[in-house]
């Protein structure tokens, strides 16, 4: 017992040490100015962007490429989602954002879903998609109405990991309030699997310091990212701000990504968030660009 408190007094005092590394109290940061790429945003039909999206959103992917161009963003997700126990609908929808992913030139790409809950279905779906060219595979645990901790949630990782797939995971749920302790277990479980929490947890994102704790244990093999959209968004100019940039500091700036939600929230919106956090202009290159290109490649 007394090793084990020893072990977690080093842990917080390493924390807190490297919470007071140089240029680490925020403020004006230059301002970085390359290419963006969008890890989150949403491939939505008018008639969904009608009930969840402010008016005046346009639709479809000519719409979001002019509010990239605003924003210096030169490559955006286009994200779907599956719903259970309609495999042909999945098949059909995943198709779709595909096409239009490849009839872009390569300004997007296909974020594709599964529902976990469809079994060999969902798995089967995962092996024709990465034969596809698809990186990143989209899963909701509220939306799609499943607990991370399942045993179809592992067998989808599982999967993934082999096939060299991306999760994207929405990351925060107002009804689970053991969601991060799961999202830890099943990347532990899954070594192989590469997991993204969108959000880096939401309202509660102070719980992924949980992940920057477990780094020094051989067990956690740091396979997991954290995107920072709708969360920025939320917290920037606000008084947790600080603690936001030292959370992702912690985690490694190697680890956090760029996200705008869209259509939640619009892009240049959504990249002046994030330049006002005050990370420094090279944590930046990392957070806009250079994170993203490495998980695309």
């Amino acid at each position: 017992m007394l090793c084990a408190m020893k072990r977690w007094l080093y842990l917080i005092f390493t924390m807190a040490c490297g919470a007071r590394q140089p240029g680490a109290t925020g403020g004006p940061a230059e301002r970085y100015r390359g290419p963006v790429i969008d890890i989150h945003a949403h491939l939505f039909t008018a008639e969904e962007l009608a009930s969840s999206a402010p008016a005046g959103t346009p639709a479809g992917v000519e719409g979001l490429r002019a509010l990239d161009d605003q924003a210096g963003v030169t490559r955006s997700a286009l994200i779907v989602m599956a719903r259970r126990g309609d495999l042909a609908a999945t098949r059909a929808q995943n198709d779709h954002v595909i096409a239009e992913a490849a009839h872009s030139g390569g300004r997007f790409f296909a974020v594709a879903s599964v529902h976990p809950l469809d079994g060999a279905g969902a798995l089967d779906e995962l092996t024709r998609l990465a034969a596809a060219g698809v990186r990143i595979i989209k899963l909701h645990p509220n939306t799609q109405q499943f607990d991370v901790g399942a045993p179809e949630v592992e067998a989808v990782a599982a999967r993934a990991g082999e096939l060299g797939l991306v999760l994207l995971f929405d990351g925060y749920s107002p009804f689970d309030a053991n969601e991060t302790g799961k999202f830890l277990l099943l990347a532990v479980k899954q070594p192989r699997a590469r997991i993204i929490i969108a959000h880096i947890g939401g309202p509660r994102f102070h719980e992924m310091a949980l992940f920057a704790m477990v780094k020094v244990f051989p067990y956690y093999h740091n396979n997991v990212w954290f995107d920072l959209s709708a969360t920025s968004h939320l917290f920037a100019g606000s008084p947790y701000e600080a603690e936001l940039r030292w959370l992702a500091r912690q985690l490694g700036t190697d680890r956090i990504l760029f996200g705008s939600d869209f259509p939640v929230d619009r892009p240049a919106h959504a990249v002046d968030d994030v330049a006002r956090l005050g990370f420094t202009a090279a944590e930046q290159r990392q957070i806009f660009h250079d994170n993203a290109e490495a998980l695309l490649r």
